[in-house]
Order: structure tokens, then sequence, then C-alpha cells
């Protein structure tokens, strides 16, 4: 996680994954006790706007959390991790359509 010290140096895409990573990561938490998903939310959230940048990363980020323990447990793979089942759903197999190859 960004060190809250350097905020006068952090960007506003880093501001959001930082606010993202603690309260809503421990909200998530406290309601359920896990997250079913690999990566977890923030974690899938910074792969997307480090790979494609803030505005695409942001679309992507909200079409997980519309997903995120519905109907990506019907569809995902699931594998473990650190001794725990987890559903895998990376960035990867949710950008294709920006690639000229298929998934």
């Amino acid at each position: 996680m960004h060190n809250p010290a350097d905020a006068d140096n952090a960007g506003p895409v880093q501001w959001v994954i930082d606010f993202y990573q603690g309260p809503l990561d421990h909200l998530n938490a406290v309601r359920t006790g896990q997250c079913p998903m690999y990566p977890s939310c923030s974690q899938y959230t910074s792969r997307a706007v480090e790979k494609h940048g803030p505005a695409v990363g942001a679309m992507l980020a909200c079409d997980r959390l519309m997903r995120c323990g519905r109907s990506e447990l019907d569809y995902a793979p699931k594998i473990p991790v650190n001794g725990k089942w987890r559903y895998h759903d990376p960035v990867s197999a949710n950008d294709f359509w920006f690639s000229d190859t298929p998934p």
C-alpha cells in the first residue's frame, strides 16, 4: 500500500487505489469474512489501472465490482490460493477485447 506520508506526491489515481484498498476492503472483510475472488478487487483495480491507465482501468474495476461474488462465481475457475479455494478472475480474462489476439 502507498505510504500516506507521500500524499503530497500521490496522484488522484493512487489516492483512489489507497482508499479502495483501505476502507472498502475492510468493509468487505467485515461483511463476508473473506473475498472469494483472486486477485481481490483492490488488486484487480490496481493491475487494471497499471495496465490500461486510469480511464479504462476504472471501467474494468467497475465491471469487476458488479460481477464480484455474483455471476462470476458461475464462470471463473477455482484455484488454490494460500491453502484456500478462490475464483480466478485476472484482468487478462476481461480485457481481451483490447487485444488483436483471442483469449
